[in-house]
């Protein structure tokens, strides 16, 4: 949504992953030029014995302690997740380097050589941290996330992750999913691919150079100038209309590589002598990065312009180097704490997210302040553990480090298999038990069992306890996957245009309209049951985070101010189309109108609105002659019953269900918390007009005092307020029974 982080990507999953260099790179960077070598008038930048330039190893540190805390307090540290950009400039600025000196040095750069290194660098924390996340799944998480996390942890082992999380953030069924614990691979996937197309840029850039005759420098530097002003444009761009494509996309992100890349071209080493201005622009760089930490929020547009403040920070730091004035931020970068953590950052990077998200599911309740304590000592304890045993024994010490690149490669492609392979596996184990459901459900609903689903709730029907566990069709994997077409026939948040699905006979007796939002969309199947009993055909007129009835006044709560105007112009246009089909005998309309809000003419947003907004266009319905059915939003879910106490879950009900097991009534809710005020049924019943009626289906979910998720041996929704299309095929009974 233009200029705001989609919610996935703020409160779960925006983690960066730093980039270690070799330490033999970054000496060898420390030596290609004379500026880095002792005089009697500049001292050299400050280092330790193994050449580590110690404001870059202060700058990881940093980065992963803001990443860290963001994800364990994100209260007390709203814009932590900033130190994503502090990563890729560092990448960038150590990347361009090495490829640099290779092809001044030989003339030319060893692909595969590079990517060899690489892939002995990263891959194998990596693939560890998958295949531990992958088991610690299996072994604590419920199996309705199974097939989600599983899908993120195979696009993780493949460099994918950030492409799929950015698809995920703009789906509107997707959005909500919970965070897995590969989320954070979306930063090392946009570094991968860095590290896949940079290295190409420069082999070409050298070759224009041989070709015009000019120096390498200037053409490797007019490529990645001209490369990094696009990238920034697009990011500019894409964070006003598209923010997750900005915030993942590897070509909105690729100018903070540039930048640290342009820095490596034209200063590879600190200036020689001015410690104090030095010392003066280090401290500001890192108090930029500190200042945005601190600041920036969910609310703040990123990337965009607020990038700037800690990408150019971070690129303030690696030009100063490590003055040695008496107050520079050196002492500070050399102390061993600071060297250390940014030693072994990558792997706390790695390890502290899944930690984040698997923890709650194995203690069986949220994380308290010890769980947290606990967290940040096994992050760092596992990142030290990592690094020894598996980080540099694999980069260095083994016959892989001393075999050509060939082997290297052919490694990493079978260990990723392997780990890819193991994740299908898990995924076809669950795909074979929502296939087995899914054929249930079709049974019981082909053979007329008058129990199944809301039938069991009808006057007449012997049915026994219609809330109980029965059935393979109450399986929560099927169900948080039985998601209803209507789905497929919403237009999106910043659609103008409205788009149609028709359903039903094609010689109808009556042509009726469908008009909502997305919850109005999960009837599709109900409204399908309705037009076969009585020979009509269905057109819908349905979109997401709408409500349909043509007022600018309605934005959908949360919604961006500059998407409220598409909202408007697609219920005006929708409403016109109706009043004019001479066709369309019949409306059938509702939204959950608690999640929207009115808008006063100064823009402020209010709970409650004048009836007569919601009124007038039911009437101008009605004066086209039209009969015009309002249908009350159905329950919602929150405040559940899990054995005698009632608790408040944020997941959906297949989750819910999957934690509370085969018990009797599972996460059924009180009637008073589930029944949520419907404005627009309650203005449609003021009318008092014969041609506008209100069809209330609540006795489908809920008895006297209580509002289920399980009814008749079927789940009620497939998240937490979108029926899955089973319920709502079962709920087509209801409403022909009382039209």
């Amino acid at each position: 949504m233009a200029g705001q982080r989609s919610t996935l990507e703020r409160t779960t999953a925006v983690v960066p992953r730093p980039a270690l260099p070799d330490r033999t790179e970054q000496m060898a960077l420390l030596r290609s030029s004379p500026l880095s070598r002792p005089s009697a008038r500049t001292p050299p930048p400050a280092r330790r014995d193994s050449g580590v330039r110690v404001e870059i190893q202060a700058l990881r540190a940093l980065a992963v302690s803001l990443v860290v805390l963001y994800h364990v307090v994100p209260l007390r540290l709203p814009g932590g997740y900033v130190g994503v950009d502090v990563f890729f400039v560092v990448s960038g600025f150590l990347i361009t380097g090495h490829l640099l000196r290779e092809v001044e040095r030989t003339g030319r750069i060893r692909l595969a050589r590079f990517w060899a290194r690489r892939a002995r660098r990263l891959l194998p924390a990596s693939l560890l941290v998958l295949l531990v996340s992958a088991a610690a799944t299996v072994v604590w998480v419920p199996q309705t996330y199974w097939q989600g996390w599983l899908r993120e942890i195979g696009a993780s082992a493949l460099y994918a992750e950030n492409w799929l999380l950015a698809g995920d953030a703009v789906d509107y069924l997707a959005h909500t999913n919970a965070a897995s614990p590969a989320q954070h691979y979306w930063s090392l996937s946009t570094e991968e691919q860095f590290y896949l197309a940079w290295p190409l840029l420069v082999v070409l850039a050298a070759w224009v150079a041989v070709r015009a005759g000019t120096r390498r420098r200037t053409v490797v530097g007019a490529l990645f100038g001209v490369l990094t002003v696009g990238s920034f444009a697009w990011s500019l761009h894409t964070t006003a209309v598209s923010p997750p494509d900005a915030y993942f996309t590897t070509p909105a992100r690729a100018w903070e590589f540039g930048l640290g890349g342009l820095l490596a071209l034209w200063a590879a080493t600190p200036p020689a002598g001015a410690e104090r201005l030095r010392s003066l622009v280090s401290w500001a760089g890192f108090g930029a990065v500190g200042y945005a930490a601190s600041t920036f929020t969910g609310a703040t547009p990123f990337p965009g312009t607020a990038a700037l403040l800690p990408v150019l920070g971070t690129v303030a730091v690696i030009w100063a180097g490590a003055p040695r004035s008496d107050w520079s931020p050196t002492a500070v970068a050399d102390f061993g704490p600071v060297r250390f953590l940014g030693e072994v950052s990558y792997s706390a990077y790695l390890w502290h997210w899944p930690l984040v998200v698997v923890l709650p599911f194995a203690l069986g309740h949220e994380l308290g302040t010890t769980s947290k304590v606990g967290i940040l000592g096994a992050t760092v304890a596992a990142a030290w553990a990592t690094k020894v045993w598996v980080e540099d024994p694999v980069r260095t010490g083994t016959p892989l480090a001393r075999r050509g690149s060939g082997s290297t490669l052919l490694a990493t492609a079978v260990a990723t298999a392997l780990v890819v392979g193991c994740v299908a596996g898990g995924w076809f184990y669950v795909e074979e038990q929502v296939d087995r459901a899914r054929e249930a459900a079709a049974a019981a609903a082909a053979g007329g069992d008058p129990c199944f689903g809301t039938g069991a709730t009808l006057p007449g029907h012997a049915c026994g306890d219609p809330w109980a566990y029965a059935g393979d069709a109450a399986n929560p994997i099927f169900a948080k996957s039985d998601v209803s077409r209507g789905l497929s026939c919403l237009s999106v948040l910043a659609q103008t245009d409205v788009v149609t699905c028709r359903f039903g006979s094609e010689d109808p007796v009556e042509t009726v309209a469908l008009l909502g939002d997305s919850h109005t969309a999960s009837l599709y199947e109900a409204m399908e049951e309705v037009a076969r009993e009585r020979d009509w055909a269905v057109v819908t007129y349905l979109k997401a985070g709408c409500p349909g009835l043509g007022s600018a006044m309605l934005p959908a709560a949360g919604q961006p101010a500059d998407e409220r105007p598409a909202c408007a112009q697609w219920g005006q246009q929708a409403l016109a189309e109706i009043a004019g089909d001479r066709s369309i005998s019949r409306v059938f309309t509702s939204y959950r109108s608690d999640v929207y809000k009115y808008a006063d003419d100064a823009g402020v947003l209010h709970d409650e609105f004048p009836a007569e907004l919601v009124q007038a266009p039911l009437q101008r319905l009605a004066d086209a002659g039209k009969r015009v059915t309002v249908l009350r939003a159905v329950p919602t879910t929150g405040g559940v019953h899990l054995g005698p106490e009632l608790v408040n879950l944020e997941s959906s009900a297949p989750d819910c269900i999957a934690r509370a097991g085969e018990v009797h009534d599972p996460c059924a809710g009180p009637r008073g918390v589930r029944l949520t005020p419907d404005r627009l049924a309650d203005a449609a019943s003021a009318l008092r007009d014969d041609r506008i009626s209100v069809l209330d289906l609540t006795d489908a979910f809920c008895d006297g005092q209580t509002c289920h998720e399980l009814v008749g041996g079927v789940i009620v929704y497939f998240d937490g307020s979108h029926l899955t299309a089973t319920f709502s095929r079962t709920l087509g009974r209801h409403i022909t029974a009382r039209l």
